[in-house]
């Protein structure tokens, strides 16, 4: 009996000691749908269906000292996260460290968020419906390795500052010598008011090179109300490329996304989303140049707090001659931890 109650005192005493360090907090999501192809632009994809995932994130932040955490993120996403054998993979997310009380903000230097992707992710929400207009289009990369810093001037107002890479996730610049690449970076800035009580208003932009003097600049603002029975937003955009046009003048798109939610229930929410994107507003010789509008509708079911189910059409028109809308049935299911 000694032996078992002395056996019973280590144990508890080991549990507490762990409890007492400073261990990593582990987090993580997924989302994904089982959905079915309508109808589609492209024929060959008509009447495909299938189950997917669409995100798994995987993470670990790490308070290292009073004032100072790190994270690491991993992500698998079928359309990227792909080895060479077509096998499913992880790529790395984020890897940061976050000096925050610099002053009244952060300085983080590392592999980080982008403001003009994620902090529309966060206003909007639901980016397991589907990705934000701007990360939809490829206007702007979710991600860059560089340094920023961050100000809290009141609770009302913020804004914040990235000199990044202007390579995303993609690690192009490493293992290669006298890269062109590495001669250009890309400025982020970000400027946040909130002048009443949940109203927020974002103004965002970004400047950034690339090689045949194709430089890009981005601007984009965010008006979002939210309470706890509805919310009701609009993110637009302005995008132009330096001789990003095959002629050597400049490429210029455009896109406003309206987004919105109402509480039918504590537990069931109505979702709609409408976007019209303009991906060359002079050559409209191609499908790809020519504008789109998507159209979002979805129940959101909330089984528990950090798990969802959520039926919704996504459907997008093309505005380009002899060319058949898509029409997307999706059941999506999203969990976290």
């Amino acid at each position: 009996m000694k032996k078992i109650t002395t056996a019973l005192c280590a144990i508890l005493t080991f549990a507490g000691l762990l409890q007492a360090q400073n261990l990593p907090k582990f987090s993580g999501l997924m989302f994904g749908d089982y959905y079915y192809n309508v109808q589609f632009h492209d024929q060959t994809q008509k009447d495909v269906n299938a189950f997917e995932y669409r995100r798994i994130y995987l993470t670990a932040d790490y308070t290292i000292a009073d004032g100072i955490w790190s994270r690491f993120r991993l992500e698998s996403d079928p359309t990227a996260s792909n080895l060479s054998n077509n096998k499913l993979s992880t790529m790395v997310k984020d890897a940061f460290l976050d000096f925050k009380n610099v002053g009244d903000g952060d300085l983080v230097l590392g592999l980080q968020g982008t403001w003009n992707i994620n902090m529309a992710e966060g206003i909007f929400g639901y980016r397991s419906l589907e990705k934000t207009i701007q990360d939809l289009h490829g206007i702007s990369a979710s991600r860059d390795l560089g340094v920023s810093i961050t100000q809290k001037f009141s609770d009302e107002i913020s804004s914040g500052f990235l000199l990044g890479n202007n390579t995303g996730n993609n690690g192009s610049l490493f293992g290669q010598t006298n890269s062109s690449q590495a001669r250009f970076k890309s400025a982020y800035l970000f400027f946040q008011i909130k002048p009443v009580n949940q109203l927020t208003i974002l103004l965002d932009g970004q400047y950034a090179g690339a090689p045949s003097s194709k430089y890009i600049k981005t601007g984009d603002l965010i008006v979002n109300y939210a309470n706890s029975n509805f919310g009701i937003g609009v993110q637009g955009f302005l995008n132009a490329i330096d001789h990003g046009e095959s002629n050597g003048s400049t490429l210029k798109r455009n896109g406003i996304s309206f987004n919105g939610w109402f509480a039918l229930m504590d537990n069931l929410r109505l979702v709609g989303r409408y976007d019209s994107y303009d991906p060359n507003t002079t050559n409209r010789s191609s499908l790809a140049n020519s504008s789109q509008t998507l159209i979002i509708g979805a129940l959101d079911w909330a089984i528990r707090k950090n798990v969802h189910i959520m039926p919704n059409i996504e459907y997008t028109h093309y505005a380009f001659a002899n060319t058949k809308d898509d029409v997307v049935a999706r059941v999506t299911y999203f969990f976290s931890f």
